[in-house]
């Protein structure tokens, strides 16, 4: 019933210590798989929040292009209009009718130049506004990017605690069947070490039968009954004592009211200062444990 948990106790003791031994051991090899996980978990990290920013910045550079675009198309409407209309006012070469004048060929190409500027005119505060919110989420898309790249990147390379290093052990481990063994081997040693006291007593329980445990529980017993036996002679001699003078007391007591003799009466009172100034015989005597 006691081996059991003494087996398990020595094992937890065994990779309380042995683990962080062999972590010690094994330091190079653990720090060379640490720096190419470290770089691996970066690369992907790094990966991860840049696709997850450039799919935002792409969104909105393309409603910044689709902006712009409109804002071109309105342009070049309001340019085309103005072209065909002096064409028709001052050059022949271009009119659609080879005539000059203002006729009405310029008036329908001048009123769609005034329309196309006048909704050029509307669109360009909420085409300028939308750009530019656009451009200010992009700018703080990039700088939140940076920031978690550079947390991240922090925090890989500070995980270097035990559970990391014993990941990275395990890894060398797979890698190297030898590293396993010996790691193995310096843990049972460590098991063997601390068995060693409980496995010389078993073995001295074995072999005599018990007989020194035996004349242990004996000598305990027989101490035990000698204590009981001190502290029973201790409180027959209190209970004596102390009847003696309560009947001291009373034959005084008795003397007294049948003379009235204040001599008895003197006498009483000094017996009775004398039974109180009596020294206490001290506190029952209590057993004590005892050790083996």
């Amino acid at each position: 019933m006691l081996t059991i948990p003494r087996l398990a106790l020595s094992l937890a003791i065994a990779l309380v210590i042995g683990l962080p031994i062999a972590q010690v051991i094994y330091s190079g090899s653990i720090n060379d798989e640490l720096s190419k996980t470290t770089t691996a978990r970066i690369h992907e990290a790094t990966n991860q929040i840049t696709r997850t920013y450039d799919a935002k910045i792409a969104a909105a550079q393309k409603e910044i292009a689709a902006a712009q675009a409109k804002e071109a198309s309105l342009q070049r409407k309001v340019t085309n209009s103005r072209f065909l209309a002096d064409c028709e006012a001052g050059l022949a070469s271009c009119s659609q009718t080879h005539k000059l004048g203002r006729g009405p060929y310029y008036k329908r190409d001048a009123r769609r130049a005034s329309a196309a500027a006048a909704e050029l005119k509307r669109a360009r505060p909420q085409i300028a506004a939308a750009i530019a919110a656009n451009r200010q989420k992009i700018a703080v898309w990039r700088v939140a990017e940076s920031s978690q790249i550079a947390n991240r990147v922090a925090t890989i390379k500070a995980d270097r605690d035990f559970l990391a290093r014993q990941a990275a052990l395990d890894r060398v481990e797979k890698a190297s069947p030898a590293v396993t063994k010996y790691v193995e081997f310096f843990l049972a040693f460590l098991i063997a070490i601390d068995l060693v006291a409980l496995m010389l007593k078993l073995t001295h329980l074995f072999s005599t039968g018990g007989a020194y445990e035996r004349s242990a529980a004996a000598l305990r017993a027989n101490d035990l009954v000698e204590v009981l036996q001190e502290r029973a002679v201790v409180l027959t001699r209190r209970i004596t004592l102390q009847s003696r003078a309560q009947q001291d007391a009373d034959e005084l007591t008795i003397r007294g009211e049948i003379s009235g003799d204040p001599e008895v009466e003197s006498d009483e009172l000094r017996l009775n200062e004398r039974t109180s100034r009596r020294p206490p015989l001290g506190e029952p005597a209590t057993a004590a444990p005892l050790s083996d």
